[in-house]
């Protein structure tokens, strides 16, 4: 999917124009859909949903580390069909697996 493309899905899921592309289209005027553009550029996704889960996770990682431990924002965030590359766990990595259970 090409940039505008994206741009026009965005529109539509924010609920910017019409219920569909087709509908965005006609609805938007070119300058109206520049604007949105210059605007999804500066303030990040029109997608609220987006938005919501990156807030979620900042608070999960907030009352983690508050709480010891030692997550990462992004380890809150749902996978978006990114899988990260298999690694091979070394004798290492299960002697720690092993070691963080609490008895």
């Amino acid at each position: 999917m090409d940039p505008e493309e994206e741009f026009w899905h965005e529109l539509v899921l924010a609920g910017i124009g019409g219920r569909t592309i087709a509908e965005a289209k006609q609805n938007l005027t070119y300058v109206e859909a520049m604007n949105w553009m210059r605007y999804a550029r500066k303030a990040g996704s029109l997608n609220l949903g987006i938005r919501l889960e990156h807030g979620f996770a900042m608070l999960a990682t907030l009352l983690n580390n508050v709480h010891g431990g030692k997550a990462a924002f992004d380890d809150f965030l749902p996978d978006r069909g990114q899988k990260p590359e298999p690694k091979e766990a070394t004798p290492q990595d299960l002697l720690a697996l092993l070691q963080s259970v609490k008895r």
